[in-house]
């Protein structure tokens, strides 16, 4: 056996202290995130939007949206912790129809589309759909038009019908210029639409996808009265670094406005002031991006290159990290994780940001502090066969006992 190194008074001394300032320095940075989420609860309180009552007196919704693109991966999935999954998804045409040669469609009717509404059923959730209209101009040449917004009801209850759906998303993400009528427009589907699924469909429910700064930019959306229409609004609390983003950074950022200008926490409290806390879900990321960037250090500058920017599930995050030897860093700031790694074979950086067990209970931990009515995944099949810790969370944190 080695001797011990022997140390001096001095050395020992400067070791207690270079403790005690980094127990210091993690003390200072929780604090302040405390201190933003009791700034938040207080503000709503002072609105009369939160009880000081449990925040695990009831069970939370734990929504899980499942593309097509993931149908491959259905034989392994595990639904045992969901209430709800959406089928994603469905998309709608300008004359309110479905389009028939859709993907969507397809993978909906396809074995593996059958085996995912087996397993949803088998495991006791609610089997929902999830309707998309993409463009801002179909979707204004939808609303503006009565014929084809009931066009879009008939068609939407036709398939929900059929394929025994009992839950409907609607994820219409309209990003052109706000205007008075088609706000009055939008609104007036919604509420037709709710309406007529609840009746033609008992028990069923009705959610929206709304994107994270819709509370503080509403475009079309009229928040107030949706929050009351509906069920269920989805908060989609990441992108706040897109696929596109010039910068590598938080895709969901649950702090840190000072530097990125918005974050998840500010979102949920502008969402409170305008929908009941019950019918928010907050819409968190099972995924993250990987970039090609200019250095290794933490936000660098993305570049081109032939290996573009990409989607990185939470299994391929953790592979890369795995494979290329890298640490995986919390970011104090945000919230999140990220790494940086060499690609040998393009001959540049790149930088990859997530959301893992830890980042992603904190999120969860928001839900159950302003008493939100629970969460969804985007999205189902990325988080891999490695993702015991995040199910773990989501029944430590959101089921009830």
């Amino acid at each position: 056996m080695a001797k011990p190194v022997p140390f001096s008074r001095r050395q020992v001394l400067l070791g207690v202290l270079i403790g005690i300032l980094s127990s210091l320095a993690f003390l200072t940075s929780f604090t302040v995130y405390l201190g933003e989420v009791r700034a938040l609860i207080n503000r709503i309180r002072g609105k009369g939007q939160l009880n000081s009552t449990s925040t695990r007196a009831a069970p939370k919704e734990v929504a899980g949206f499942y593309p097509y693109w993931n149908l491959s991966t259905v034989a392994e999935l595990d639904l045992t912790n969901l209430s709800t999954v959406y089928y994603f998804a469905v998309h709608l045409k300008r004359d309110g129809s479905f389009n028939d040669n859709d993907p969507g469609i397809s993978g909906l009717n396809s074995d593996n589309g059958k085996l995912l509404k087996e397993k949803v059923l088998q495991n006791g959730a609610r089997w929902g759909v999830t309707i998309v209209n993409l463009s801002a101009n179909s979707i204004t040449r939808n609303i503006n038009n009565p014929a084809r917004q009931q066009s879009i009801v008939d068609n939407t209850i036709k398939l929900m019908k059929q394929e025994g759906f009992t839950a409907l998303n609607i994820d219409f993400e309209y990003v052109g210029r706000p205007d008075h009528t088609r706000k009055k427009s939008f609104t007036t589907l919604i509420q037709n639409l709710t309406d007529s699924v609840h009746r033609e469909i008992p028990g069923s429910t009705v959610s929206f996808d709304a994107f994270a700064d819709s509370a503080k930019k509403p475009r079309i959306f009229d928040m107030e009265s949706l929050g009351q229409i509906l069920d269920h609004v989805i908060v989609m609390g990441y992108d706040f670094h897109p696929l596109a983003s010039k910068i590598a950074g938080p895709v969901a950022p649950l702090t840190g406005k000072e530097r990125y200008g918005y974050d998840v926490t500010t979102s949920v409290g502008d969402y409170l002031s305008k929908v009941p806390a019950p019918k928010l879900l907050l819409g968190v990321p099972f995924y993250g991006y990987d970039w090609p960037t200019e250095r290794d250090e933490k936000g660098s500058v993305v570049i081109s290159s032939s290996q573009g920017p990409k989607v990185s599930s939470y299994g391929r995050s953790v592979e890369t990290a795995e494979k290329n030897n890298c640490s995986i860093n919390f970011d104090d700031e945000s919230k999140s994780v990220w790494f940086s790694y060499f690609d040998k074979q393009h001959h540049t950086w790149r930088q990859v940001w997530f959301e893992n067990q830890k980042s992603l209970g904190l999120k969860f931990d928001l839900v159950n502090q302003t008493n939100l009515g629970g969460i969804a995944i985007f999205a189902l099949g990325y988080d891999g066969k490695d993702a015991k810790s995040l199910w773990d969370e989501v029944k430590l944190k959101l089921k009830t006992p």
